[in-house]
Formats: structure tokens, C-alpha cells, sequence
């Protein structure tokens, strides 16, 4: 590495005359560089420089002068640029008959004495010029006549004054080298140092960022209780002025009753203890500092108690809807219907939603028992927790605990590895919906019956309690009022599910809502097909209004999306369509007004198709007055398709 070429532009040499910067500019071209010069006086040096220092020099190479002009500070740098035996050897003594010659030096210069006297035959001595001016008068005046004084160019007039003879020293290519040299190997030391520090600042500003990102306050002491480090997050949580350092103080000073001494001689420090702090409760762990075995202090977190909660209730709701799809999709604007007595049924629903005691459904199935389940939950403040829906009866007796509570590791064979959360773990900070809970066996409902009371569970093999915040929502179709006469279910767990009650209308009791139900049911599932076909879906719809659902809400949809496939299938006619209704669900035959009975009084043997089908023939002529052409358009048959049907149903004009 040439730390010249690399450096020398980060050198400044700094002279007091014009000829010595002469002498630098023209040895420095022969060494080969242009050297940076700076003329100046003893008063403006010092400001020069540091002017100079700020735009990026280095170091300053002083020459001509006393070193001790060089003191500018610690953060300047400054070589003494001396002169050597070389520099008064190209100097030279001269022709002149001289008995003595003198040599002025300054602080840290030296010349061989000796060796020039040989070279000049003649007497050689050096004074250091560095000497008070007292001394230096004294010196100059018992000094002969015919002696020669060689020296630095600034003490030229100072001598001839005094009436000696006087030669300027001239400046070595070898005594510019080594300042030159030295000046650089300070550079190269300079710069290693800047980096390092610059990168010890760069590692200081980044454990600070790491020190102060955390929500974590952190908090370290000595072996003396002193306080050696404190982040931002400590003077938060002890609403304490961040400007008034805590560093240097003692603990017991900031915080009362503090046990982080105490820690210090605690085997593995105390971890998981719960603390007031001015800004509230906190969960703090205390640690150790041990170095070679001895210990040399504590560090201690501390984690705000309610947002450590917060932040569990957030993780175990996104593990629910990112890895299980616990989560409840559906609202009360998703039930369809507007019927007086469903209207009814949502309102108390909604009255519910804000409570957190128990509620009971009950329904037929197919009602929609979960999604006013669905709907109670996303209307309520746990709309942001997790919604666990349970069949109790799709669950082998064998396994419903460990479904319910959960397992540790090991504790019985097929377990697996780590245990497994139960469903009520899963559901904390939200609702757990148990859809057909009187199909639970009876043993099931006392453990139910006691997490209820108790909002606490513990999984099987272990002695571990986990207190559970969770709202129950219950379903059935059975009547467990019967249900607990016969011993079937218990009377404590009903009368503890049966808080809020809400009884779901089977589909019958608001046939309005078939309309409604259906046609919504259709533009979601394929509108396109509804849309061509709207007037024979419209007929559909009417047709199975005649029928009853004993699935509800269920069937009907189901129905629908058969009818909807069937369609598609342009082989299938209308006939074939209500064939389908009528082999597929239960006619009516109650509450049938007396015009249906009379128009199809004639054909009461005949299949609910036929039935319909002449119904459908009769309407079209009615409404296209009794035109064959016009009502065979209507149907989408041909005129000589209706004649004979006609004839088949015996319906005459």
C-alpha cells in the first residue's frame, strides 16, 4: 500500500515565509507530488488550521519553526518537519575562511556535529534556538566574530542583526520523506481508528435501536444496586422524565421495594413475578448477570400484564382463523326472511348479543340454529375472538374430553407429540357454540356443567389448571324438558344452559319467507340460470309452497340446488321438474283452499305432476283467453303438444 499516493492529499504543510515554501514546493516536485502549503503567522495559525481540519486535512506539517507551535489541540494532528544532518550538508559550508560554525536548532532537532566538521574541516557546534530570549541574548553575545551561523530562514534577520553571518538551511529530499512518511503512518493509524469507531458507533446506535424497539422495559443493575442501563420503555413504565438519566442511581432509590438484588442470589434469577409499577401491573423476569461465575448484577423486563393479554387473545384468535377457520362468517343480514315471526326471533337474538351468559337454541332441523349462533357472536363485544362450533353427536364418546379439554404429551397412547389444545382453550376470549348438546352423554355434561361454573379446564395428564374466558352457546332439536324427565340429560346443566332462550320457527310456520329464502338461495348460486328461467322458477316456487319441508330451511336450499342441476339438462322439461317435487317431498294435503280442490278434483288419483301440469295448462289458457296458440307459447310447447295433453287431462273449452 503507497500511503503517499493514497494520503498525501490529507496533508497540509503549514510555513511562516514564502521562501521555505519555496523550498517545500520544489523538493516535493523532485520527490515527485505537489505538496498543499499554508503561509501564515504565529497569531492566525491556529484558527487557519483549524479551518482547514473541518474542510478534511488530516495532518499539518509544520516547517521553519519552534514544535511547539505545533500544539493546537488533541484533535488536530501535527508533525514537526525537522532538519537533519542532510539538510546542512546540502546546505553546504562555502568558500568563506570561518573559524566556527553554529548551527540553530529547534526542540527535536539534531545535526551530526562531528561528521560535518569532518566534511568541512572546521569547528561545528548547535544551539537550541527553543530557549527562553534571555538565554538566547546571552549566548549570541559571547559568540566571536568570524563565526558562520546556518539555520532556519525565520532566524535570518535575528542574526544578521546582531552583526553575524548568516545561510539559510535548505530542505533534504531525505528529511522531507520521513515527515512526509510519518505524516501518513498517523493518517493510516487516524483512519483505522475513525472506521473502527465508526463502526463501534454503528453497532452502539444499533443495540440501542434493538434496545429501545422492544415493548419490553429493561432494566440492569450492578452488584451494588446501581443502575448501569435503562431503555426507553423503563422510564414509560415508571413515569419517570426520560431526561432525567437513571444511570448512576441506586435501585432502591427508583424503585420501591424492588427485588432485583434479592434475584442476584436466586438460582436461575425469578422469572413469571407479577409487579406494580406507577404505570400498573406489570410481569417482570429477573435475571442473573454472572461473569466467570461470579455475579456481577441483574437484568430485569418488565411486560405490561394487560397488553401481554391482549397480545395471547390476538395470537389465538389469528391461529384460529389462519390454521383452524375458527371464526364465525355469518350476521343477521345473512338469515333471510321477513315474516313477522322471524323478525321477531332476530331482535331478541340481537338483545342477547351483548350479554355473556349461557344461550339455548332450539329448533328443528335445518332452521339455521348455527347461524343465529354465527350471528349473536359477530353482533357482540367477542365479535374479535375466536367462534368454535362442536356437533356433540358427530364426536365418538370416547374421545369427546380430550376434544373438550385437551391432552399434554404422553398422556395416553396415540397422543401426539407436544399435546393438543381442547376446544375450549381455542375458543377463550370468544364463544364456543355446541350444537346438539342433548345428544352429549351424561358423564360429558357433569364435566361441562363444572367448566361452565368454574371457566376453568385442565387438560387429561395434567395437573395444570387454564382458566378459560368463554361464552357458551348451545343447540338442540330434541325438547329437553322431556329429555330430563327420562333421565336423559341433567337438570343442573339445562337449567345452566337455559339462560337465554330463543326458539327457532320451523319453516312452515312462515311459508312468506319461502320466497325470499329461494330466490336468494338462486341469484347466489347460479343467477344467470335464474335469470333466463325467472318466470319457471317463479312457478317452482309457488309448487313448493304446496309442500312440507320437514328439513326446513336445509331442504328447501337442497331442493333447489337439485331443480338448478336438472335444469341445466336440456332433455329435462318442465314436467320433469315438478315430478321431481312431488316424488321428492310430502304433498299437503291440509289447508287447501277450495278452488285447489276443486280444479284438480278430477284428477285426484293421477301423479302431483299431472296434477300440476293441468293446472299449469288451465292457468295458460285463462290468461291467454282460451288461445291454444298463444298458451302453447306461454308453456314453451307446441300447439299440437298442448291438443293432446288437453285431451289426456280432459279439459275442454
Amino acid at each position: 500500500m503507497d500511503l503517499r499516493k493514497d494520503f498525501i492529499n490529507l496533508i497540509n504543510f503549514v510555513v511562516f515565509s514564502q521562501h521555505d515554501a519555496e523550498q517545500i514546493r520544489n523538493t516535493a516536485r523532485e520527490i515527485g507530488f505537489e505538496a498543499d502549503i499554508i503561509v501564515t503567522d504565529e497569531d492566525m495559525v491556529s484558527q487557519i488550521c483549524r479551518q482547514k481540519a473541518e474542510l478534511g486535512v488530516k495532518v499539518f506539517l509544520f516547517y521553519g519553526m519552534d514544535s511547539r507551535l505545533t500544539e493546537l489541540g488533541r484533535d488536530i494532528c501535527s508533525v514537526f518537519l525537522a532538519k537533519s544532518t542532510v539538510d546542512f550538508i546540502k546546505t553546504g559550508f562555502g568558500k568563506n575562511a570561518f573559524k566556527k560554525v553554529k548551527l540553530l536548532l529547534y526542540n527535536g532537532e539534531y545535526a551530526d556535529c562531528g561528521l560535518l566538521k569532518e566534511l568541512w574541516d572546521v569547528k561545528v557546534e548547535s544551539f537550541n534556538v527553543s530557549v527562553s530570549e534571555s538565554a538566547r541574548e546571552k549566548y549570541f553575545s559571547l559568540c566571536e566574530r568570524d563565526t558562520l551561523f546556518i539555520g532556519p530562514e525565520n532566524m535570518a534577520y535575528y542574526v544578521r542583526q546582531k552583526g553575524f553571518n548568516y545561510k539559510s538551511t535548505l530542505l533534504s529530499a531525505e528529511s522531507l520523506n520521513l515527515a512526509v512518511s510519518s505524516a501518513c503512518k498517523i493518517i493510516s493509524v487516524k483512519k483505522f481508528d475513525e472506521d473502527k469507531n465508526k463502526l463501534n458507533e454503528l453497532r452502539l446506535e444499533q443495540y440501542k435501536v434493538v434496545f429501545n424497539f422492544t415493548n419490553d422495559a429493561i432494566l440492569a443493575i450492578d452488584e451494588n444496586g446501581i443502575i448501569i442501563a435503562a431503555n426507553d420503555m423503563v422510564y414509560k413504565f415508571l413515569k419517570h422524565d426520560i431526561n432525567d438519566r437513571l444511570e448512576g442511581k441506586h435501585i432502591y432509590n427508583v424503585i420501591k421495594g424492588s427485588k432485583m438484588i434479592k434475584a442476584m442470589y436466586k438460582d436461575g434469577g425469578d422469572i413469571g413475578d407479577v409487579f406494580e409499577l406507577p404505570y400498573g401491573t406489570v410481569l417482570t423476569h429477573r435475571i442473573p448477570i454472572e461473569i466467570n461465575g461470579v455475579k456481577k448484577g441483574v437484568v430485569s423486563t418488565f411486560q405490561d400484564l394487560a397488553v401481554l393479554q391482549e397480545h395471547e387473545k390476538n395470537a389465538r384468535l389469528s391461529f384460529m382463523r389462519n390454521k383452524k377457520g375458527f371464526f364465525a362468517k355469518y350476521g343477521f343480514d345473512d338469515i333471510k326472511g321477513s315474516s313477522a315471526v322471524l323478525n321477531e326471533v332476530k331482535n331478541v337474538a340481537r338483545s342477547y348479543a351483548f350479554s355473556d351468559s349461557t344461550v339455548l337454541i332450539f329448533g328443528e332441523t335445518g332452521t339455521g340454529k348455527e347461524l343465529f349462533a354465527q350471528s349473536i357472536h359477530n353482533c357482540g363485544k367477542r365479535k374479535d375472538g375466536p367462534f368454535v362450533a362442536v356437533n356433540c353427536a358427530a364426536i365418538p364418546k370416547n374421545l369427546l374430553e380430550a376434544e373438550f379439554f385437551g391432552y399434554d404429551e404422553g398422556s395416553f397412547t396415540g397422543a401426539i407429540k407436544g399435546g393438543k389444545m381442547g376446544v375450549f382453550e381455542m375458543a377463550h376470549m370468544g364463544t364456543i357454540f355446541l350444537d346438539e348438546i342433548g345428544d352429549m352423554p351424561l358423564e360429558m355434561q357433569v364435566q361441562l356443567l363444572r367448566v361452565i361454573q368454574e371457566k376453568e379446564i385442565r387438560r387429561i395428564g395434567s395437573d395444570r389448571v387454564i382458566p378459560v374466558d368463554v361464552r357458551v352457546i348451545a343447540a338442540t332439536n330434541r325438547d329437553l324438558n322431556q329429555e330430563v324427565i327420562k333421565g336423559n340429560f341433567r337438570e343442573d346443566l339445562f337449567y345452566r344452559l337455559d339462560v337465554l332462550e330463543l326458539k327457532i320457527p320451523p319453516l312452515r310456520n312462515r311459508m312468506d319467507d319461502i320466497d325470499i329464502i329461494a330466490v336468494d338461495f338462486l341469484k347466489a348460486n347460479d343467477y344467470k340460470n335464474f335469470k333466463s328461467n325467472e318466470a319457471l322458477w317463479r312457478e317452482i316456487i309457488n309448487e313448493l309452497k304446496n309442500y312440507d319441508m320437514r328439513g326446513n330451511v336445509r331442504e328447501l336450499q337442497n331442493m333447489l340446488e337439485r331443480l338448478t342441476v336438472m335444469m341445466k339438462n336440456s332433455h329435462i322439461n318442465a314436467t320433469a321438474l315438478f315430478s321431481e317435487i312431488s316424488r321428492s317431498l310430502s304433498f299437503k294435503t291440509q289447508n287447501q283452499s277450495d278452488d285447489q280442490r276443486l280444479i284438480y278434483g278430477d284428477v285426484q288419483e293421477s301423479t302431483g305432476a299431472d296434477q300440476w301440469e293441468k293446472g299449469r295448462i288451465i292457468k295458460a289458457l285463462k290468461n291467454n283467453g282460451l288461445s291454444r296458440t298463444k298458451a302453447a307459447k306461454e308453456l314453451g310447447i307446441s300447439r299440437s303438444t298442448l291438443w293432446n295433453k288437453m285431451k289426456l287431462y280432459n279439459i275442454k273449452l
